[in-house]
């Protein structure tokens, strides 16, 4: 089962991280933007790689962790429409924008192509009690689902919190494909 990653920030490369250490051997990343200093609290990059283009450096950091991951690099910015094509060879999509336009486009274009997908909603401030589980037919969405990056500032912990649940629905997915 390949595994694909829309966006590779503090969800996304977080998401990938527990995926490499739990041994998932087959991976697609996209993301089209370079690392900067100021997201290093919550994303798997290292001051060493800021400026540097992010597919690039988050296949060397989970290469680190799992030498035997596969994994596929796409530095693109997905528009309307890609969707489709980019995951196409891709069992489960995890969304990780920061961008609500660009979240609902992404499970809009799958929702109905059988794919298994994982998406955030309500990532941003300091609470981390509120955070719960939903599923919508193929679609899990993990967060607090009130918590907007434009009202509240982004908390490390929940962040990591977030992408651990996340990366636990495709964990067990794929276990339960392995069994099929």
């Amino acid at each position: 089962m390949k595994t694909g990653i829309a966006g590779i920030g503090g969800i996304g490369s977080n998401v990938a991280r527990h995926l490499a250490q739990s041994g998932v051997k087959e991976i697609k990343i996209v993301d089209f933007d370079a690392v900067e200093a100021s997201n290093l609290n919550r994303q798997f990059y290292c001051f060493s790689q800021v400026g540097l283009k992010k597919t690039d450096c988050l296949e060397k950091n989970l290469k680190a962790l799992f030498p035997g991951m596969g994994i596929e690099t796409v530095e693109k910015k997905i528009k309307p429409g890609d969707a489709k094509q980019i995951f196409s060879d891709c069992d489960i999509v995890v969304e990780g924008f920061d961008n609500k336009i660009l979240k609902k486009m992404l499970i809009e274009e799958l929702c109905g192509t059988g794919k298994i997908l994982v998406s955030a909603s309500g990532i941003a401030g300091d609470n981390m009690e509120n955070i719960t589980t939903r599923k919508m037919g193929n679609c899990h969405i993990v967060g607090d689902f009130m918590s907007d990056q434009e009202d509240h500032a982004l908390f490390a912990p929940k962040v990591t919190m977030i992408a651990a649940v996340m990366a636990g629905i495709v964990l067990r997915h794929i276990k339960e494909k392995s069994h099929d």
